[in-house]
């Protein structure tokens, strides 16, 4: 099949999403990008949303609508899937919208270099920018396999996924994705997504990385994902069946299984953390063990989550000493783990061999070493590395 000739189908699950929908539909048919179909499914809804699906066909040629009964997005988006009839697919969720030129962007893209799958980006609503942690470009079967899969669920260096797994920022080949989702008929509630995406990525023989923000996510607060109901781990289970399986029935699962663990244990540590506040692990970010010799003397500044993580692995691994803890806000810090807090204007009465400044933010930790060096401290005794989330 010549590759210029590829035609689009976009899929949009519909459950009670009246006051959004319109404003979806619109910023797909308001695309610079024109030659697309259009498949509404109606999974149920209970609202106005019915009608409105209906009322777009009969404005648009190039839109269908299909109403079924409530299955949950995964099902729905398989079987629209199904009834495309475009070789490539994509998706959205019917409270979101498309840049303007996003249609044109990823199909002159496709029809050039002609992957399986096409992942661009997206925002939130509040601006923040999901990007994919691969550089931009085309990944062939080998490059997948080296450079894509080892860290697509869970990089240890980055303490957190390198592929974000939304099919609302992917183009995929219709044959590749309903190979994906051909082995799952259950209901899905909880990382539809991921089910998809990551063993697409197995199968996929190219794939390309476009970082362009080309899709605007709408944060619904009463979705799945954000609330916890006790039902949750039921759902956390399935998923953990489900992509066991398929990464199985694929035979990556040896190579996916620690990936797995660690996506799954992010979605338990969302929920131990809204339900119990508190953290899943004492240990949340990894310690920079390579920068300090064992029984060193240790300082350790910040008293947030990276401060206490780091805390607890030295009191865990007993690999340095901790002679003091630090922050400007020692006022409001009780004792954590024995150890008291002190103020800044302390430090230079303790001994150490190393100053760690435990914050996240780069620039933070610049401010924080002039004022310790202002105070007299060595310059070569305080060290700073961007920390690396565990959970």
């Amino acid at each position: 099949m010549n590759k210029q000739n590829y035609r689009l189908s976009i899929v949009i699950p519909v459950y009670n999403m009246q006051t959004t929908l319109k404003c979806c539909i619109e910023s797909i048919l308001s695309q610079t990008y024109q030659d697309f179909e259009l498949v509404l499914v109606d999974d149920g809804s209970t609202d106005a949303s019915s009608a409105l699906c209906d009322a777009y066909v009969k404005k648009d040629s190039r839109i269908t609508a299909m109403h079924t009964k409530n299955m949950g997005i995964y099902q729905a988006r398989k079987l629209g899937a199904g009834m495309t009839k475009g070789e490539v697919l994509t998706f959205s969720d019917a409270d979101d919208r498309f840049e303007k030129n996003a249609l044109e962007t990823v199909m002159r893209i496709f029809c050039e270099y002609d992957p399986d799958m096409l992942a661009f980006t997206y925002d939130n609503a509040k601006g923040i920018v999901e990007r994919h942690l691969y550089a931009d470009g085309l990944y062939d079967r080998e490059r997948i396999i080296s450079q894509v899969i080892p860290g697509m669920m869970y990089d240890v260096v980055f303490g957190k996924r390198r592929l974000n797994p939304s099919l609302c920022c992917k183009l995929l080949k219709k044959e590749l994705f309903m190979k994906a989702v051909e082995p799952v008929s259950d209901r899905i509630s909880l990382g539809e997504d991921a089910l998809v995406t990551y063993p697409a990525v197995c199968m996929a023989n190219s794939i390309f990385i476009c970082n362009k923000v080309l899709y605007h996510y709408s944060s619904n607060e009463s979705s799945c994902t954000h609330t916890y109901p006790l039902e949750r781990i039921e759902e956390i289970k399935a998923f953990q069946n489900n992509i066991i399986n398929l990464f199985d029935g694929l035979g990556v699962l040896t190579k996916m299984k620690w990936q797995v663990e660690n996506y799954v244990r992010s979605f338990l540590a969302v929920l131990i953390r809204n339900w119990y506040g508190m953290e899943l692990s004492p240990v949340m970010f990894s310690f920079p063990y390579n920068l300090i010799y064992k029984g060193s003397k240790v300082l350790v500044y910040g008293a947030g989550n990276v401060g206490k993580s780091y805390i607890n692995s030295l009191v865990f691994t007993n690999f340095a000493q901790i002679v003091g803890w630090a922050d400007k806000n020692y006022n409001y810090i009780e004792k954590y783990n024995g150890i008291d807090i002190i103020a800044p204007e302390q430090i230079k009465k303790y001994k150490f061999d190393v100053l760690i400044i435990a914050v996240c933010d780069e620039k933070i930790s610049k401010e924080i070493a002039r004022d310790l060096e202002d105070m007299g401290i060595a310059k070569e005794k305080i060290i700073w590395i961007k920390p690396v989330r565990i959970i």
